[in-house]
């Protein structure tokens, strides 16, 4: 194990919410959903926004996941609260294709 992984492992066990999200990503890339979902939901929990992103995306895919298009859309919203930026361009682009134009502006 390198020196990264164990200093990245021992911030992740003290529910450092961006170690949680790097590490949910890393799951996701092995193709992991089930823990890629547990890490994003502790990091989502902190109110990290990177994993509010990729949870909307787990459920809307249903990767990991039952297909949510309710929890996908709470996840995504919380993002682009939080200011993340590909979470506020889909949250106003799902709103423009529902004709919901007030809010998509």
């Amino acid at each position: 194990m390198s020196t990264c992984y164990k200093r990245r492992m021992k911030r992740v066990e003290v529910n450092n919410p961006i170690a949680l999200c790097y590490e949910g990503t890393n799951q996701l890339k092995k193709g992991d959903y089930i823990m890629a979902f547990e890490y994003f939901t502790k990091a989502a929990d902190f109110g990290d926004a990177e994993a509010h992103c990729k949870l909307s995306a787990l459920y809307y895919l249903g990767n990991g996941v039952d297909k949510d298009k309710g929890k996908a859309m709470y996840h995504l919203e919380k993002a682009a609260i939080r200011g993340h930026p590909k979470a506020r361009y889909s949250l106003g682009l799902h709103d423009k294709n529902n004709d919901n134009m007030e809010r998509a502006v």
